[in-house]
């Protein structure tokens, strides 16, 4: 069974109520082709089943066997996805990746020594009715005392005239590889910005085997980051647990991801990770990152 059919059938699954953080995917029609070219789509997943939740605005790069790297624009963009095509004009590992991709900015103000994300003022016609209030019995009343706590929002008016303001940036990257023939050479990384640098051959995955890989920023290895893994939708098996147990990089930025059953599945990360302290200053850069590899039998 092809993999639109798999999206379009995992597509009515409902949202789980436990569901992470949004991630961006990409995911290649085929990941072994034999054709002289590959349809692909991108969108942001909420389920991790490689249900499209929702499209981001993106661009894609295409690298070639050769080294050499194409841009790519969206043949059509949908409300929840994105799809693209591409050419495989010789044999080889071609890397898919997008580009420019970048979610809604986040801006937060230092109040009172905390850092507050500043949220939009409402609309009062869409502001919510106040019912009410509901009379309680006098045997139903109990005393409680919950202690207050400290906000981590304001809007946008109430915000201080002098406080200081950051304004911190969401980017999303989603990439994918397919290899027409025999493996090839993936591209080096830059040493620029978040990146994962894949030890083993995204093409080469099986069953009983493992994907290992270095998380790095600015060239720099990123330790204690975790890496969720994410299990792909098929219809044989509607109900079955996708999430995987999660992994640690190492001191040197490294992870190990076993595979025990053959599938597509979605590694995701975030750089920097959430922090709940907001006595501390947040990042002005955000990233989160996406994989899809399919792993044979």
């Amino acid at each position: 069974m092809n993999n639109w059919l798999k999206i379009a059938l995992v597509a009515s699954l409902p949202v789980l109520a436990n569901a992470h953080t949004a991630s961006p995917f990409l995911l290649p029609d085929t990941f072994d082709a034999t054709s002289s070219n590959v349809s692909f789509q991108s969108a942001i997943t909420i389920e991790k089943f490689f249900a499209p939740s929702m499209n981001f605005k993106t661009t894609y790069v295409v690298t070639n066997p050769d080294g050499k790297t194409v841009a790519i624009n969206p043949a059509t963009s949908l409300k929840r996805f994105s799809i693209a095509e591409f050419d495989l004009p010789s044999e080889g590992t071609y890397r898919i990746r997008t580009q420019d991709a970048t979610g809604n900015s986040t801006k937060y103000a230092l109040v009172d020594g905390r850092w507050l994300r500043v949220r939009p003022v409402r609309n009062p016609q869409n502001a919510p009715a106040n019912p009410a209030p509901q009379k309680v019995p006098e045997q139903a009343k109990v005393p409680t005392a919950t202690p207050a706590q400290p906000p981590r929002v304001i809007a946008a008016d109430q915000v201080p005239e002098k406080a200081q303001i950051i304004e911190a940036t969401n980017t999303f990257i989603a990439e994918s590889f397919v290899t027409k023939g025999k493996p090839t050479a993936i591209p080096a990384v830059t040493n620029k910005g978040f990146e994962v640098k894949l030890i083993s051959h995204p093409n080469e995955l099986f069953s009983g085997e493992s994907l290992k890989a270095q998380v790095l920023f600015n060239g720099k290895a990123v330790p204690d980051l975790e890496v969720d893994v994410f299990k792909g939708a098929s219809t044989y098996e509607p109900n079955a647990k996708r999430e995987l147990p999660h992994v640690v990089t190492n001191k040197k930025g490294e992870f190990e991801v076993k595979f025990d059953k053959a599938g597509i599945y979605l590694i995701t990360a975030s750089y920097p990770e959430a922090n709940s302290d907001n006595t501390k200053k947040p990042n002005s850069e955000n990233f989160t990152y996406g994989l899809t590899v399919e792993v044979a039998e």
